[in-house]
């Protein structure tokens, strides 16, 4: 360093976002504290000190920007720093301050604890200090993404609850809910109402500022006024309110909240109609519950589910569709949604063929309701009752119980011929070693390793007999008891299960699923078909299928049982 240089020191503190003020409010008097204190401990000269709160994480810092220009023209050529972090914690702004030292700019960077000076080491050593300062910071930042897309498969949208709900802050930090605001949020579940009965924004507005005297939850600097327009229409825009949310904000992904919904998903559906956003946010992440399970039954292409919306004009009662060319407008009369009183609107989602196959294939496609009107009738045809299931597999049991001696004597009977393959097997042995056999006139190589081999066969399968006859009963039970329970109020289950469970009931109802003609077509397993065939066969057993009836016919079911048991073996049967 030549000793003859003036030194114009720029004093330079950071602290990371002004977003947090209150967790660092400390942290720049500190910064401030110590650039005075090198100032007055070495009479340095300091041109002038700046201070920002903005994150170094990227490049883009205004005051750190300008402060280096005026460096380049030469009003100043050092800096003093709390630390270097402060200056750079990305490889641009490091970079800018590296090559300002190259040029001869910038002499020297002081910290309290060191200088760095425009020499191969002290420059290798700032930027090894801007290299952990890079890599702290994406550590940071990749341990918070972590956190914050735990918290959201959790269901818990990170950041500030929406009006009508609050954050949770008493509990641990990463686990805090959001929870509905019960003084606020009855009047969000109104405006939705409201608005789709006719209701324009402006009269919400009004409303809720004269007539309900609505202000929005008071926070430490904001907060405690009225709602504006712009608030509203974000309200009434606001997926959130019905169950789902997007984050990060236009990243496409969506995710399914653990909140209290404050509306069902059709009212927010109708909203966002009367609004001209139609399918701005269902159609990206709605979730359908018979999707790839089913093929065109005409061409074999995968069968997909789309929705569609339609209004009922309130001026000429047209019916018409809300499409990605017309959102707002009826086009038969010209009258737009926003002017309609009220106006009826459908929704409807259908499964149609994809017709990535062939282009020929024409066929229609089916309303959901419809297509599960078909799924309940084949549930219908074998579902039981919990008492019909108890009494099924106390019978099995009890005919498993009375062959209990005919699959011991079963089992003692293989292990017999086993025993008995097991001493031909050693008699061919000792018959082809034997002194008399010295020249193959009792037993020749080839008459021995041809019965060799068809008693090796033999035993083989007895041997395989034996270790599956257990795991085929007990396989046989496991398999009876699971076709029973999932019989069992099947239609119950269906009718008020989510898209998932819904989507397993039919895998398990049958295979090689299929629409043609808009009709459901699969092939039941035998089981299934065993229990419709029951239900057919025997009167009184199918009266007690039914999931409502009482148990007070259990008598008479079991002697009718007495004069039909081969019903209950041959679901047994088909089991084994």
């Amino acid at each position: 360093m030549d000793t003859n240089i003036s030194l114009k020191y720029i004093g330079y503190a950071r602290k990371s976002s002004e977003d947090n003020k209150e967790r660092q409010a400390a942290s720049l008097p500190e910064q401030l504290y110590e650039i005075e204190r090198l100032k007055t401990k070495e009479n340095l000269h300091l041109v002038e000190v700046l201070q920002e709160s903005k994150t170094a994480h990227k490049p883009g810092r205004e005051i750190f920007g300008a402060m280096l220009k005026r460096i380049e023209s030469g009003e100043a050529n050092a800096i003093i720093v709390w630390h270097p972090n402060r200056l750079a914690r990305n490889p641009i702004d490091a970079g800018w301050v590296i090559y300002l030292m190259d040029e001869g700019k910038l002499i020297e960077v002081k910290t309290p604890a060191r200088s760095f000076y425009n020499t191969p080491t002290d420059k290798f050593m700032l930027s090894l200090e801007f290299g952990i300062s890079k890599k702290d910071s994406d550590d940071k930042s990749e341990v918070v993404s972590r956190g914050l897309e735990k918290k959201c498969r959790d269901g818990w949208r990170p950041g500030v609850a929406p009006q009508g709900y609050f954050n949770d802050r008493q509990t641990e930090s990463g686990f805090r809910k959001v929870l509905p605001d019960p003084e606020r949020l009855p009047f969000i579940r109104k405006m939705f109402e409201l608005f789709r009965e006719g209701t324009t924004v402006m009269e919400l507005y009004l409303m809720a500022k004269n007539e309900w005297g609505y202000r929005s939850r008071q926070k430490r600097r904001s907060g405690g006024g009225p709602l504006s327009l712009s608030m509203i229409y974000k309200i009434l825009s606001n997926p959130f309110y019905y169950g789902k949310f997007e984050y990060p904000e236009k990243s496409g992904v969506w995710w399914k909240g653990s909140h209290e919904p404050a509306i069902s998903e059709e009212l927010f559906n109708e909203v966002q109609v009367l609004l001209g956003r139609r399918g701005k946010y269902t159609l990206q992440h709605h979730e359908y519950a018979f999707t790839s399970l089913l093929k065109c039954g005409f061409c074999g292409a995968t069968i997909t589910a789309e929705e569609k919306h339609q209004v009922i004009c309130t001026a000429c009662k047209w019916k018409f569709s809300i499409t990605k060319k017309n959102k707002d407008t009826c086009t038969r009369c010209d009258t737009k949604i926003e002017n309609m009183r009220n106006p009826t609107i459908l929704h409807y989602t259908y499964y149609r063929c994809k017709r990535r196959t062939s282009r020929l294939c024409h066929q229609k496609g089916v309303r959901l309701d419809r297509l599960e009107q078909q799924i309940d009738a084949k549930l219908a045809e074998i579902e039981i009752s919990p008492v019909f299931m108890d009494w099924a597999l106390r019978q099995i049991a009890a005919m498993n119980e009375s062959e209990k001696d005919f699959q011991e004597d079963t089992v003692a009977s293989i292990k017999g011929a086993h025993d008995a393959c097991r001493a031909k097997l050693n008699n061919l042995i000792q018959l082809k070693i034997s002194p008399q056999n010295t020249d193959g006139s009792l037993l020749s190589d080839e008459q021995y390793r041809s019965q060799k081999s068809a008693i090796e066969t033999e035993l083989k399968g007895l041997e395989q007999q034996l270790g599956t006859i257990d795991n085929r009963m007990v396989q046989a039970a496991e398999d009876i008891n699971e076709a029973f329970t999932f019989a069992t109020k099947v239609r119950e289950r269906f009718a008020n299960g989510d898209a998932k469970l819904k989507r397993r009931i039919l895998m398990d109802l049958g295979s090689h699923l299929t629409l043609t003609d808009r009709t459901l077509r699969l092939d039941s397993p035998p089981y299934l078909f065993t229990l419709k065939k029951m239900k057919s066969e025997a009167p009184i057993i199918g009266e007690m299928f039914a999931p409502n009836k009482e148990s007070d016919r259990i008598r008479k079911m079991e002697a009718k049982y007495a004069s039909i048991p081969t019903l209950l073996r041959g679901l047994e049967s088909h089991q084994v």
